[in-house]
């Protein structure tokens, strides 16, 4: 999804971790790079070819290259088939084990982007629709705090879990192909896409008990009131 060696090989390994709230969206994208691929890496960042990185070159790398690129990653995620808008608040990058002499050693690199949603995602159903790769091992899938997921597609060995941060939805496979129609033709793409509902406040579990005791203390309220006149 966010490939910084142009021919990534097997040696080459990449994770998605996508945080969706009502009205905003994190996406983390983790990258691993051994021996060939840590190599070339380490030569892109090399800016003055003395075989060895250092800090300034990284940080000037990771200026070029945000500033470059930026724009494609708001091609990343679609929400609702591009029915809301979404903008990107920041985008940061850090990379490490990087410095010092161009080796095979492993090399990480971590890009966050926050996003915000407008007009906020209310109650009713929602699609989310993520870019995949083959190369993307993990892809972990968060949804919103109470909602309920209807289907995925494009998530291979997918599972579903309880988010350790506030107990909602979360989602965890590789990333895969969806197939989907467009007339009477077949289409396949490396994309993961989500359907989930929002419950209303009517829909949730607490409404129920909530209305039945309201009507019991209306009829309450309505037999002390003709008892006492």
């Amino acid at each position: 999804m966010f490939f910084l060696v142009s021919h990534a090989m097997a040696e080459a390994i990449y994770e998605n971790e996508i945080q969706l709230e009502s009205n905003s969206l994190i996406l983390s994208i983790l990258e691993t790079y051994n021996l060939s691929d840590a190599i070339e890496f380490r030569i892109a960042l090399d800016a003055d070819n003395n075989s060895i990185v250092t800090e300034s070159e990284i940080n000037s790398f990771k200026e070029s290259y945000l500033a470059l690129r930026s724009p494609q990653f708001m091609e990343y995620i679609k929400i609702d088939n591009d029915n809301v808008t979404l903008y990107m608040n920041s985008i940061s990058m850090d990379i490490y084990n990087a410095t010092g002499n161009v080796t095979q050693a492993p090399l990480y690199v971590n890009t966050t982007i926050h996003y915000g949603i407008t007009p906020e995602l209310g109650p009713g159903t929602h699609s989310l629709w993520i870019l995949g790769h083959p190369l993307i091992e993990r892809m972990h899938i968060c949804l919103p705090k109470g909602a309920i997921l209807l289907s995925n597609d494009g998530l291979d060995n997918a599972i579903t879990m309880k988010s350790l941060r506030d107990d909602s939805v979360a989602l965890e496979g590789r990333s895969g192909i969806r197939s989907f129609m467009i007339g009477n033709r077949s289409t396949f793409e490396y994309a993961t896409t989500v359907e989930f509902h929002k419950p209303h406040f009517y829909e949730r579990g607490y409404f129920l008990p909530l209305l039945l005791s309201m009507e019991l203390f209306l009829v309450v309220l309505a037999f002390y009131m003709k008892r006492k006149h």
